[in-house]
């Protein structure tokens, strides 16, 4: 048999057709999944960013540090001390605005979730517990005032020190001195006030639910007779 007709044989055996739609199907199906792996790290950040919620705007990316617009005197207080950026000390009294902040952007969120404190590293310098944590005890009113206070008091303390050796590196004039130290002790009474309101019960509500507490006896009680049944301890003789 010649060449030609072996050809022909293989041309009416095997279907070119179907194979030339399968290897276009392959092609796209190929294109299509290249496309969406090289966009996926795209979407995902979209996605984690727009997770953060609504109230106050995004924790991060908007600015530094986080959640700054929260504190009324945060971003002024920071700008006297500017001069001393990318020192350690700076850094750690920014960290520790940035919880006081993110703190505050918890507890008045709408959505009662913890949110902004999550992206806060605990650091054994001024924290105590993670702030997460604290403002999760905060949302369920189960930190006790004692907690709470040491909480912000060693947060207060540690800034408090880390203020002294920021204005003396930049070397600051007596009066900048009290107006950061005046700045520092407002940031600190803001977000105290709004966690005592948000993360204690109130005296109103504890003397509610020692009410609840309290047998509730039976109005008609007084009308009844006696009890002598066997469970009395009567006998049944007289």
């Amino acid at each position: 048999m010649s060449s030609y007709g072996t050809l022909n044989q293989l041309n009416n055996i095997i279907p070119w057709n179907a194979i030339s739609w399968i290897v276009l199907v392959a092609v796209v199906v190929c294109l299509v999944a290249a496309i969406y792996l090289q966009y996926t790290p795209v979407l995902t950040s979209i996605q984690s960013a727009t997770a953060e919620g609504f109230y106050g705007g995004a924790v991060r990316g908007t600015g530094h540090p986080d959640c700054l617009r929260e504190l009324n005197e945060g971003a002024e207080l920071l700008s006297l001390v500017l001069g001393a950026e990318g020192t350690a000390d700076y850094d750690e009294f920014q960290l520790i605005l940035s919880k006081l902040a993110c703190l505050k952007k918890d507890l008045m969120s709408p959505s009662g979730i913890v949110q902004a404190t999550l992206y806060q590293p605990y650091a054994t310098s001024h924290d105590r517990e993670p702030v997460s944590q604290v403002a999760a005890s905060c949302l369920n009113r189960t930190i006790p005032k004692r907690d709470l206070d040491i909480v912000f008091e060693t947060w207060y303390d540690r800034g408090k020190i880390l203020l002294k050796r920021l204005c003396t590196v930049t070397k600051m004039t007596e009066q900048e001195v009290k107006r950061c130290d005046q700045l520092y002790a407002d940031v600190n009474a803001d977000v105290y006030n709004v966690a005592q309101g948000r993360c204690l019960i109130s005296v109103q509500e504890q003397e509610a639910g020692a009410h609840d507490a309290q047998p509730n006896d039976d109005p008609y009680a007084s009308t009844q007779r006696e009890y002598k049944g066997y469970f009395s301890g009567f006998s049944g003789q007289i």
